[in-house]
């Protein structure tokens, strides 16, 4: 059997084989793999000569890639390309199963052909369209943020399951009646005591700093509250609390953010780079003292959870999903560089909350440990691929 996954993730075409940034390697897909014989991807993508050690491999053994056209743009959206319509109708036309990740404009527009050619579908939802939109801070994404949150509300609401990485937040903002279960995308090392004993020595024996705050962000994405985290940073400079900021991730616009010149953070801020998913992010997560995720928007960030796994003590924004993690009593708004600023000071300077808020978060990352998340998608995706099998065979 044949399945189709779109998305408007970017692939790396380079020689005869596919690479993901980070986020979407072979790994990922294996969840398809296990019920389906084929994954055929519609997605965009980049030709790329050079390579990067950082790019994680995509293609292999059941997988074939599609290049989409970028239609993210607002004349894309609102004239659509031909060729895209006529790939995607040929693509569909000789698949057993759809699943489409949304947010996306590749995933809407396969969804809404899907549903023309009366094919069964079931949606991955990964944030809130809402957010993402608002979180622009422009006049565009303000009036687009009702259409396209329209668009995504129809098309779940349409399908015929979804999965959430969010408990509560995206299900009641994008109700589905039938087949929607929560599960993270995240995927986190197996449990271990020794983690959080490690992470408790850390605290215990912890002097007076400088202290390390951990972000894994990536620099050009305008959702991810560069400039909080900045200004909450010269906020505890001033106070004199000394800590260090240590950002991972690839890009480089808010690196060369002008704010950092202007509050003078240049050695109160590392830049290290992107880091190799798995033991790359786990090894830099155990070396901060905090980890803090100050978003404008998000689904159920898995840096979050990784962090959590790791027995880090966690500050967030009350964005998205973040609450359903994260204790109330740490969180803020986005953009509120003061509050957060308070909330980092109280928790350095408090060492058995830091104890406190290490078993928290140690505990609460044991709810989506790989065992759990896989069966919950497994169990979904055997009844839509039984679903399936009834049709073709009806």
């Amino acid at each position: 059997m044949k399945m189709v996954f779109a998305h408007d993730h970017y692939f790396i075409h380079h020689g005869e084989k596919v690479y993901s940034p980070g986020k979407l390697p072979y790994s990922a897909f294996t969840r398809y793999l296990h019920h389906f014989d084929q994954v055929t991807v519609l997605s965009r993508y980049k030709n790329d000569s050079s390579f990067s050690p950082y790019w994680t491999l995509a293609s292999g053994h059941g997988m074939v890639f599609k290049k989409i056209e970028n239609h993210s743009s607002l004349k894309s959206v609102l004239f659509t390309c031909h060729k895209n319509i006529i790939e995607i109708k040929d693509t569909l036309r000789g698949c057993d199963g759809v699943v489409v990740r949304l947010p996306s404009e590749t995933g809407l527009i396969t969804a809404k052909i899907a549903r023309q050619m009366n094919i069964p579908y079931l949606v991955e939802l990964v944030a809130c369209p809402w957010d993402a939109m608002i979180g622009y801070g422009s006049l565009k994404g303000f009036l687009y943020a009702p259409v396209l949150s329209w668009r995504v509300r129809q098309a779940v609401k349409k399908a015929w399951g979804a999965i959430y990485v969010t408990g509560s937040f995206l299900q009641k903002r994008y109700p589905i009646k039938y087949n929607g279960v929560s599960a993270s995308n995240v995927d986190l090392l197996p449990a271990s005591l020794s983690v959080l004993n490690q992470r408790c020595d850390k605290i215990a024996t912890s002097s007076g700093g400088p202290f390390k705050i951990g972000l894994i962000a990536s620099l050009d994405s305008p959702h991810k509250g560069f400039d909080t985290i900045y200004r909450a940073v010269y906020r505890l400079k001033n106070k004199g609390v000394p800590v260090i900021l240590e950002i991972t991730g690839g890009g480089s616009k808010f690196k060369n953010s002008p704010l950092i010149d202007k509050l003078l953070l240049h050695d109160n801020i590392i830049f290290s780079g992107p880091k190799t998913s798995g033991e790359g992010i786990f090894s830099f997560l155990d070396t901060v003292d905090l980890y803090v995720q100050p978003s404008n928007q998000e689904g159920l960030p898995r840096a979050v959870i990784e962090a959590m796994s790791r027995a880090c003590p966690v500050i967030t924004s009350s964005a998205g999903g973040m609450p359903e993690l994260c204790q109330r009593h740490y969180l803020h708004k986005p953009n509120d560089d003061h509050t957060l600023a308070n909330n980092i000071e109280y928790l350095l300077k408090n060492r058995q909350e830091m104890l406190s808020m290490a078993h928290h978060s140690f505990n609460t990352a044991r709810l989506y440990q790989p065992e759990l998340l896989m069966k919950i998608r497994f169990d979904l995706f055997t009844r839509y691929k039984n679903h399936m099998l009834s049709l073709r065979n009806a």
